[in-house]
Parts: structure tokens; sequence; C-alpha cells
């Protein structure tokens, strides 16, 4: 692969995102609302009064993980926890709407024609418009992660729960398993976008990544699951096998060839 040509694509997918309003409104409101969300809530619960602070409200299971902390205390880490995996969802809106209009929204603009003229192979191609799509929203996710991270000492969060929130552990969520999903969604969309016309129906079929995600929500919030570091590495395994798998099969369903045509 040439860096030259991918960086060349990646440039000319950055500058038609920054065309689209919607696109560039997400990249505004996002981090915004993905910042705010953690902090309002983290500040709300530091003022429940000690007398009203019970670890009666988690899950029993969890309850136990946590024994021996204060009940607040418990309440802490437990939410973080919850908005560590927040951070996993949050980077996937920006890509998905870039990928899945990166191929159907080229072809509808007769744009796509001149791109698959040029010497760039598939691979160069796949690559430069999965990264282009994947950096903003995980260099976004980054941003409000640090800015919540701040905001936390600023609060003064208990000792526990910040290392829950600024640790190895959640270094492998933000810095790891964020990207890595991010890059599964990505793929995911550029596949379905060169096999379908409908942009909407693209980016609809690619956002089922985030069901497992919610269910790993649901899983920790009733105490059925706990996201070892150990889990979590092996998490991050599986999802780099399949990013591999998913890139090798995006360049052999890209079939450039026949893609004009089919859509003709």
């Amino acid at each position: 692969m040439s860096p030259h040509r991918i960086a060349a694509v990646i440039d000319k997918e950055i500058h038609d995102a920054l065309r689209n309003r919607y696109i560039v409104m997400l990249m505004i409101m996002l981090p915004i609302v993905f910042a705010a969300i953690p902090l309002i809530s983290l500040s709300s619960i530091r003022q429940i009064p000690p007398s009203r602070e019970s670890s009666g409200e988690l899950p029993p299971a969890l309850a136990r993980r946590l024994a021996g902390l204060p009940p607040q205390v418990q309440l802490e880490v437990f939410l973080v926890s919850q908005f560590m995996l927040l951070f996993w969802i949050a980077p996937l809106a920006i890509p998905m709407t870039i990928a899945t209009y990166s191929v159907v929204g080229e072809k509808r603009e007769k744009a796509l024609e001149p791109l698959l003229a040029t010497p760039v192979t598939t691979g160069e191609l796949l690559t430069g418009k999965a990264l282009a799509a994947a950096c903003p929203g995980i260099t976004l996710s980054w941003a409000a992660y640090l800015l919540v991270v701040a905001a936390a000492h600023g609060i003064r969060l208990s000792p526990p729960a910040l290392e829950t929130l600024w640790g190895p552990t959640a270094w492998v969520q933000i810095f790891a398993l964020g990207p890595l999903i991010t890059l599964l969604a990505t793929l995911t969309g550029l596949i379905v976008s060169s096999r379908v016309n409908d942009p909407r129906l693209a980016e609809q079929i690619g956002m089922v990544v985030i069901l497992p995600l919610l269910g790993l929500i649901l899983a920790q919030s009733f105490g059925l699951l706990w996201l070892s570091g150990t889990l979590l590495l092996l998490i991050a395994l599986f999802l780099l096998g399949m990013d591999v798998l998913l890139i090798a099969l995006a360049v052999t369903l890209f079939e450039r060839e026949t893609i004009l045509t089919r859509w003709r």
C-alpha cells in the first residue's frame, strides 16, 4: 500500500465530510453531550445527604464486589464504570455517518467513477475511507473523556472512583477498545454501503454493532458481569481479530469493476 495515496484519500474524505452540515453539527454536539452526562450525574450523586446513601441502590452482586467501600463511593465507582462503557459508544455516530455516505453518497453525486478510475488500489481506497471516517469520532471521544477526567478532579471524586476513571483499566477501554470498536463499526458501514444504494439503510444496518455494547451495559448494571482488566484485554484481542477479518472482507466485497454497473 502507498501511504501517499492513502493520505490523499483521507484528505479528500475529510474535506467532503466537513461540507456536510449534519456531520459538523454532530462533531460539535456529541463531545459536549457525552461529557455532560457523566459530569451531571456524578455531581448530583455527591449532593446526596449521607443519611440517604445506601449500597442497597446497587444490584446485590455488584454490592458484594464493592464491599468494604463506603456506600457513596460504591455508587460513584459503579456509575464511573457504566460511563466508561458510554465512551465505547461515543465515537460511533460520526464514523458511521461518514462511512455509510462515503460510497453511496459519492455514487449519487457521480464522484465515485473518477475515484475508481485513479491508480489507487481497493485496499488503499478502503483504508483511507475507514481512517478518515474513524479518526474524527475517536479524537472527539478522547477529548470528551479528558474533559470528564479534569472535571472529576475538580469536583473531588473519591479516589476509588478516580482510579476507575483514570487508570490502566480505563486506558484500555478508552485508547484501545474505543478505537477498535469504532473501526469495526466503520468497516461494517463501508461494507454495507458498498452493497446497497440507500445511505440511511446502510447506516441503520451498520449500527447493529451497538447492540452488543448495550448488552454489556445492561449485564454490568444487573451485576451479571464485571469488566475486569483481563476480560477487557480478551475483548480487545477479539476485536482486533474481527477488524482484520473485516478489512479483508471489505476488500473482497468491494467489486470495483461491477459496483458502478450494479447501481445504474
